[in-house]
C-alpha cells in the first residue's frame, strides 16, 4: 500500500485545531468589540480575521515542529 492511502494524523490535528481556533477567535473578538452598529461589526469581523490568522500561524508552526521531532 502506498502512503497516499493512509490519512496523515497530523492533517487531522491541523483541521481540528483550525476549527477550534476559529471559534475561539470569534468569541474573543465578540467579547472585545460587542458590535451594536454596522461599523462595530466591520471592526469585529476584521479583528476576528486577524486573531484567527495569528493563532493559525502560531499553531501550524508548533504542529510542524512537533511533527518534525517524531
Amino acid at each position: 500500500m502506498s502512503k497516499s492511502d493512509n490519512v496523515d494524523p497530523v492533517a487531522i490535528v491541523m483541521w481540528i485545531v483550525t476549527i477550534i481556533l476559529t471559534g475561539v477567535a470569534g468569541i474573543l473578538s465578540w467579547n472585545l468589540i460587542e458590535p451594536d452598529s454596522f461599523w462595530n461589526f466591520i471592526v469585529f469581523i476584521t479583528l476576528w480575521c486577524v486573531l484567527s490568522r495569528v493563532a493559525h500561524l502560531i499553531s501550524m508552526i508548533l504542529i510542524a515542529m512537533f511533527d518534525s521531532w517524531f
